[in-house]
This record gives C-alpha cells, sequence and structure tokens, in this order.
C-alpha cells in the first residue's frame, strides 16, 4: 500500500503539490532545525490530522511547543508520543528536557536514565543528566556524568566548561581551572569560557590572572555584562554605585537551576534569619501585613511569611528565579522588575519589607532606601541583610569585591537610612552563609518608618 499523501503548498501554476507524510516530515524537520518554529508546527499539525497517532510528528510537535515556551503543551505531547512508543530514546530525553525546564528533577532524571539504558552512548542525553544531578546537589555524581560524555566525546567544550563549574561547587579549584582552561582552549572563541575561568580564578584569589581572563571575555563579547562587573571589582577602582540590571539578570538566569543546591551546600540561612527577626517585631505591625519579599530569588522566604501575610508579593529583576518562585508557591504575586523602581511605583503599599541578600548588589543604598521608605505605610517596616565591611577596608563605606557583591560598614548604612527618614534602626551583627568554608560576616538591619502621630 503506498504511502498517504497530504497538499503542501501550491506550484506556479496553482496546481496542488503533493508529498508522501515522510517527505512532510522531513520538510518539517529541515524547517525545525533552521528555526522556522511556526513553519514546522503547522506541518506536523498537517500530518497529525491525517495520522493522529504518528509518533515522530507527536514528539516533534513536543519539541516545538517546548522551544515556543509551552512546557504543558510539549509534555501532552511527548506524553502521548511516548504511550504509543515507550523505548522511544529521543521521545525520552526530550520529555527529560521538558521537566527539567519544569524543575521536575525526578521526572527528569528518570527520562534521561531510560533514555540512556535504550542509547547508552549518546552524550547529549548524558550531559542532560549530569545537569539535573548538578541541579539536586549530587555534585560527584554530576562529575562523573560530565567525564562520562568527555570520555565519549573528548571535543565537547560545554561538557568541560559544567565539569570546572560542578568541580568549583565542589570547592576543587585547581580541578575547575584546569576543566576551564580545555573549554577555553577548545572554543576560542566563546566568551563565556574566558569569564567562567576567570571566576575559577578570583575564587583562588589569582586575581591578576582573573582581570586577564576577563578582558579577554570582553574582547570577543564587549557587551558581557557579567565580566564587566567582576572585571570592575577586581581592579578596585572605577566601582558602579550598583551592580548593573544586566549583570543581575545575567549572572541569576544563569545559575537559576543551581541556585538552591549551591545554597545549600554554604548552609545559607538568610531567609531564616530575616523571618527571625519579622516574628520579634510582629507585635508591632498589623496582624496580617502586607509583605513584600524584595529580590524573592526562588521563593526560599515565601513558605516563612505566608501565614503572617494578608498579601505576600515577591519581586525579582531574573525571569528565571522568578519561574522558579512561581513553582515553589505560597506568593499572591510574583513580579519580573528593577527593585527600585518597583518600589517607587507602589507608594505606601507595603507594611513590611524584606530582603534577603538582595542589597549586597546596590553599593549606593540611598535611591533604594529612600524608595523602601516611600513604599511603606506608616509605622512599616523594613528588614533585610548585607555583608560586613570594616571602616579600614571601606573608606567611604562601601566595597566592591571581585566576587561582585558589595559590603558596607555600619556607619555607612545607620547614616543611609536616617536621611532617608526610617527610625529605630537596629543593626546586628551575623553571618548568613559560608564561602570557603568560613562564615561570611555580615548585618541584619532593621528599621521603621515613623508612625502617624
Amino acid at each position: 500500500m503506498p504511502p498517504k499523501e497530504e497538499d503542501h503548498g501550491r506550484q506556479p501554476d496553482g496546481q496542488v503539490a503533493k508529498v508522501t507524510l515522510d517527505e512532510a516530515l522531513a520538510l518539517a524537520v529541515c524547517a525545525h532545525r533552521e528555526g522556522r518554529f511556526p513553519e514546522a508546527a503547522e506541518i506536523y499539525h498537517q500530518i497529525l490530522a491525517i495520522v493522529p497517532d504518528h509518533v515522530d510528528a507527536l514528539a516533534f510537535l513536543g519539541v516545538a511547543e517546548h522551544q515556543a515556551g509551552r512546557p504543558q503543551v510539549a509534555l501532552e505531547l511527548l506524553n502521548r508520543a511516548l504511550g504509543l512508543a515507550p523505548e522511544h530514546p529521543d521521545a525520552l530525553s526530550n520529555r527529560g528536557n521538558v521537566h527539567r525546564s519544569l524543575s521536575h528533577l525526578d521526572e527528569a532524571e528518570a527520562d534521561y536514565r531510560h533514555a540512556l539504558a535504550l542509547r547508552p552512548d549518546d552524550p547529549n542525553t548524558l550531559g542532560n543528566l549530569a545537569t539535573v544531578l548538578r541541579a539536586r546537589g549530587d555534585w560527584e555524581g554530576a562529575v562523573a556524568a560530565f567525564r562520562a560524555v568527555i570520555a565519549r566525546k573528548p571535543d565537547h567544550a560545554s561538557a568541560w566548561q559544567n565539569l570546572g563549574g560542578t568541580l568549583e561547587d565542589l570547592q576543587r579549584g585547581e580541578e575547575a581551572m584546569a576543566a576551564y582552561r580545555q573549554a577555553a582552549r577548545l572554543a576560542p572563541a566563546s566568551a563565556d569560557m574566558y569569564r567562567d575561568l576567570g571566576v575559577a580564578l578570583s575564587i583562588e584569589g589569582r586575581i591578576r590572572e582573573a582581570i586577564e581572563m576577563y578582558r579577554q571575555c570582553l574582547a570577543l563579547a564587549p557587551g558581557d555584562a557579567r565580566a564587566r562587573h567582576l572585571l570592575a571589582g577586581c581592579m578596585g577602582e572605577d566601582a558602579p554605585p550598583r551592580a548593573a540590571d544586566d549583570y543581575v539578570r545575567a549572572e541569576f538566569d544563569h545559575f537559576a537551576a543551581n541556585f538552591d543546591a549551591k545554597l545549600a551546600s554554604l548552609e545559607y540561612r538568610g531567609p531564616a534569619l530575616v523571618c527571625q527577626a519579622v516574628e520579634e517585631i510582629a507585635g508591632e505591625l498589623p496582624l496580617r501585613p502586607a509583605v513584600l519579599d524584595a529580590g524573592c530569588g526562588t521563593g526560599l522566604c515565601g513558605p516563612l511569611l505566608r501565614a503572617r501575610a494578608s498579601v505576600l508579593v515577591g519581586v525579582d529583576l531574573s525571569t528565571a528565579m522568578v519561574a522558579l518562585a512561581r513553582q515553589r508557591g505560597g506568593y499572591d504575586d510574583l513580579v519580573v522588575a528593577e527593585l527600585t523602581g518597583y518600589l517607587r511605583q507602589h507608594g505606601r503599599t507595603y507594611d513590611l519589607i524584606v530582603s534577603a541578600d538582595t542589597l549586597v548588589y546596590f553599593g549606593d543604598l540611598t535611591e533604594v532606601s529612600a524608595a523602601a521608605a516611600g513604599a511603606l505605610r506608616p509605622g512599616g517596616a523594613l528588614i533585610f541583610t548585607l555583608e560586613r565591611a570594616e571602616p579600614a577596608d571601606a573608606p567611604s563605606g562601601i566595597r566592591l569585591h571581585p566576587h561582585g557583591r558589595y559590603s558596607h560598614t555600619r556607619d555607612y548604612v545607620a547614616s543611609v537610612l536616617g536621611q532617608t527618614g526610617f527610625v529605630d534602626v537596629a543593626i546586628s551583627e551575623i553571618s548568613s552563609r559560608k564561602e570557603a568554608e568560613k562564615w561570611v560576616p555580615g548585618w541584619l538591619v532593621r528599621a521603621r518608618m515613623p508612625a502617624v502621630g
């Protein structure tokens, strides 16, 4: 029996061209590979109109829907395909990709492992499995998986790069730098490789070499916001008054998938410290305050604040971080926005603003402090954490470090809050996380707006 045919366009003479389903699928796949997703999707739909259970059309359309930003639709299509062909390694791997994008890490790992059982030598699926293991904090497992990718494909530059990042997670600095150097050798035109090597060098205290790597990155990609900001931190001069929006956005979009696992390894306790301070002043706030989580990240403060808040809003500049906060749940609203601008647009809206380790990306705190004062109702409270600077190391009260974060002196913080209208300022010594196995000195800051009358 000959293959079925479908109409696919008209020839110049007005006659309808006929192609087989196999030819139509080939046309769709070609368009898909060339990035013409709407055209590819339309052909997949035409095939499915004729053969609703066409496994490859279902699977490829699922990939196209995922690439179009519709992961739930993608899952439905890939589930249908795998219901018809449970041992389809490409569909399994692609469904794993969708699960990974939704932070369904257990499901993603299961799909990747199933696909690898069917096709053990596929380096792409193995690399995807490694990224899931890293996101789960199984760094030894991720290192082994990235090394397995490299054993199969020694010139896989991104595997070397990701191996370097995972070795950094394990604080194996020399090995991380060696992996990054190999990545840069394999992809000498990739600015990312030099920037990542610069970060590894900086962590090891090799600042001059880090500066050179950032400069090489910027020579290839002059607009690289992360390299530009980190270079300023290493140079110790011409520090911007705050981290630029494009730096913050790029930094946290990049790290979002591994963020919670990394913080857990650093024994991060910023949200717990902030929320403990909230409990201490709860009697001074309305019974159910309107709360803003300023710089909400992946939403770690949300579960700690939910029961107390009448309204809980999170704002963050990173789209990827807000997506993870939305999956965690607990917020009435989540907004992707620059913090100071958001505060200015919401005058007298909140009874409480909390911010765990967000203002470390602000050097000059004057504008954001004034904006927070304007967003609080009379008697409202502001609670946040900072990294601590000693006056001898920060004569101006502010210091930008090679890791890209700012630290502040106690006197500077108290002065800014007083100038912008806050009263009852209390600044306590804390540490919200470890770095290189040592607790990083910080501040827990609490202040209020004057009550009416």
